[in-house]
């Protein structure tokens, strides 16, 4: 897991579902190899979940980025964002 992926304050969440995808797939193998596929299916779909929660953070943390990026280049080309945000609030 690479943590600069995510924000810091999801740091936390994030680790709790990638321990929580590694565990589901070993206990998903554990439930096939003894043939439970209905086991492995629920751990699958517990994964998915977990999966899921990493691609939202992971996304969240690049919309920030982009944001910090766009609010840059309007301050260097002399724009007061803060002008824009209080215009936009009205």
């Amino acid at each position: 897991m690479n943590q600069s992926d995510f924000l810091p304050g999801d740091l936390a969440t994030a680790i709790q579902h990638y321990r929580c995808c590694h565990t589901c797939l070993s206990k998903a193998g554990e439930a096939l190899m003894t043939n439970n596929f209905e086991l492995a299916e629920k751990r699958m779909e517990d994964f998915k979940r977990s999966l899921n929660v990493l691609y939202q953070l992971k996304r969240r943390k690049e919309q920030k980025v982009e944001l910090n990026a766009i609010i840059a280049a309007l301050i260097d080309r002399g724009i007061d964002v803060e002008k824009v945000v209080l215009m936009r609030n009205g």
